[in-house]
């Protein structure tokens, strides 16, 4: 079996399932101001707005935060506004590996994701005591990060639970063309869209969350300006309903990280 002529068949067959994606990128520099698209640093927050917190009182950190307006358009999602992503700065990053997934999305702690669908571009109406990542901190972001972005599309990923249903399992496949599609068709990278990248296995079940898609997934990405790191090499993902992000409804979003 020619390993490369395989892999790029079962690619073909897979491009009618392609997703389109957001592909974001950290700089290490500072956003332009306090509602641009950034990871880390302070968030854009008006003032009189109650900031997220946790059950016991803790204010969240600023995880990653998206201006749409700033973003090339994405189908189904948000064409403008700012979504943020806020998790706790715990030794879990604010996930409870012992809750069900029920109770993780329909009462979250550690974590939450806000909308904002005006944005008051002034710095006089946005709050400035808040909190902000540091090395003091036991989070994956410890500095602000502005962002590039890119579209693009991706085929299934073989780690997404939906790669079984639109091809096989993947050990089914034979060893060195089972390395070939892990090595070539891996969704990693930070992005809005596309499929979900994991270290460990697909929290979602077939049958059970068919319906819940990435919304938002921040990989481990180090260099030498670049220090974003998940536990051991590890990947952050937010999934949300279909009906919900057509809604713009951000009250239910499930939360998930893994690590080697």
């Amino acid at each position: 079996m020619d390993i490369e002529v395989e892999g790029k068949k079962i690619r073909s067959e897979l491009e009618k399932f392609s997703l389109p994606v957001l592909k974001l990128k950290p700089i290490a520099e500072a956003a332009k101001n306090r509602w641009s698209s950034k990871f880390g640093g302070k968030p854009y927050w008006p003032k009189g707005m109650e900031y997220p917190e946790s059950k016991s009182g803790q204010k969240l950190f600023l995880l990653a935060q998206i201006n749409f307006a700033d973003l090339p358009g994405l189908p189904g999602f948000p064409q403008s506004g700012v979504l943020q992503f806020f998790i706790a700065d715990d030794d879990l990053y604010g996930l409870d590996f012992d809750l069900s997934t029920e109770e993780i999305v329909n009462s979250p702690d550690g974590y939450r994701v806000i909308y904002h669908a005006d944005v008051e571009v002034s710095e006089d109406l946005i709050e400035d005591d808040l909190p902000e990542a540091s090395q003091k901190n036991p989070l994956p972001v410890c500095r602000e990060y502005r962002l590039e972005c890119t579209q693009d599309s991706e085929i299934p990923s073989p780690t997404d639970f939906r790669y079984e249903k639109y091809a096989t399992d993947p050990f089914e496949y034979e060893s060195e063309l089972a390395n070939y599609i892990y090595e070539n068709f891996i969704a990693d990278g930070s992005k809005l869209g596309g499929y979900a990248n994991f270290t460990q296995d697909d929290p979602r079940i077939n049958g059970e969350h068919d319906n819940w898609i990435l919304l938002f997934q921040m990989d481990s990405e180090f260099s030498d300006d670049i220090d974003i790191m998940w536990g051991d090499v590890g990947v952050g993902n937010f999934f949300i309903e279909k009906e919900a992000l057509e809604q713009l409804d951000f009250s239910r979003v499930w939360y998930n990280w893994d690590c080697c």
